[in-house]
């Protein structure tokens, strides 16, 4: 399948692992380059980890949200939706997944449940200033602190946008693009209580005869959002585990949290890229954070699997499966046969 998965230390910014798949053999590079260049079709040397560009879908709802307690830091706890499966306004129209009514719903269940009617709801009242401004704090249209080949992230909150422009931004759809790395950063930041370390690949250089000539160090960037703004997310990103749509997740050796999205990208119903973006913890190790992306996951793609059909497309489906191979592998949690899993 077409994707990528990133991994990293939440208290360093180390780069565990970085997946982009279809990839290549480098050994074989020499014989391989000039078919990839003449390939229309072919896309291995793209790193999609950090130069892809998709649109997020549910995993913004963390951006959105986190907007929505800035401007109601005293009340967002209070906010109320009905969710009859659907959001109107102004002519617009925005759906919930697979037309779910989801009924009354609290500010951490409209996040756990990823109800897109609600988040819409919440959108339409948000201050498209401060919004922009938010973004911005969370490197949107900014350089990266990345040592590695990257795109931008771009996404466009302003006064003079439509307003079934802003519903779709609210949600993660419209315009909005963003890499995994740039998705898998944003966790880490909320998982290391609002502060950014810089991501690193390499740990040291050794000469052949095996002595260090340059190390690297964890480095702070800063900070993205409050230490309480953080507290906060982490608790939403809990529920989605504890009864939302990364159950997946629940139940294990180590705590996870995180946020599925099921992302759009043609007008064909069905069609969408799965996502998870999460972070996990144990007391004898270290916190990783983590963003998967499965790319053409829909009902209409050529990769949708059988087997899980009723809710092809969704990142709790897809995404979050492969999540919990990578987490299982990092916290070596065994299987009801004392096995690995995965």
């Amino acid at each position: 399948y077409k994707g990528a998965a990133v991994v990293t230390e939440v208290s360093t910014g180390k780069i565990l692992a970085m997946v982009s798949h279809p990839d290549f053999d480098p050994n074989e590079i020499g014989e391989i380059w000039d078919s990839l260049l003449e390939s229309e079709t072919s896309s291995v040397l793209l790193n999609r980890a950090t130069q892809g560009q998709y649109p997020p879908g549910s995993t913004f709802k963390i951006i959105t949200a986190l907007e929505y307690i800035r401007e109601n830091p005293e009340t967002y706890g209070q906010y109320s939706f009905q969710c009859g499966g659907n959001f109107q306004t102004g002519g617009s129209r925005i759906n919930c997944y697979h037309g779910t009514s989801h009924g009354q719903l609290d500010f951490v269940h409209s996040f756990a449940k990823s109800c897109n009617s609600s988040f819409a709801n919440i959108g339409m009242g948000l201050d498209r200033e401060k919004f922009a401004e938010t973004l911005e704090d969370l490197l949107f249209d900014r350089p990266l602190p990345l040592p590695l080949n990257y795109t931008k992230s771009s996404v466009l909150v302003s006064e003079d946008m439509t307003l079934d422009d802003m519903l779709q931004t609210s949600i993660g759809q419209g315009k909005t693009q963003i890499s995994p790395m740039h998705l898998n950063m944003i966790t880490s930041a909320i998982a290391n209580n609002g502060v950014l370390m810089k991501p690193y690949v390499v740990d040291r250089v050794e000469n052949d005869a095996g002595k260090v000539v340059k190390s690297f160090e964890p480095e702070e960037y800063g900070r993205l959002i409050s230490e309480s703004e953080a507290e906060i997310l982490q608790e939403l990103m809990t529920a989605v585990v504890e009864g939302g749509t990364a159950r997946k997740l629940s139940g294990l050796s180590y705590t996870a949290a995180g946020k599925t999205g099921s992302a759009e990208y043609n007008n064909v119903k069905g069609d969408s890229h799965a996502w998870f973006i999460g972070f996990a913890h144990r007391e004898d190790k270290e916190d990783i954070a983590i963003a998967v992306i499965f790319e053409k996951a829909g009902i209409g793609s050529a990769y949708a699997v059988p087997a899980i059909m009723e809710g092809a497309g969704s990142g709790g489906d897809y995404a979050v499966p492969i999540a919990r191979r990578i987490f299982d592998a990092y916290f070596n949690e065994k299987n009801a046969s004392g096995e690995p899993e995965g």
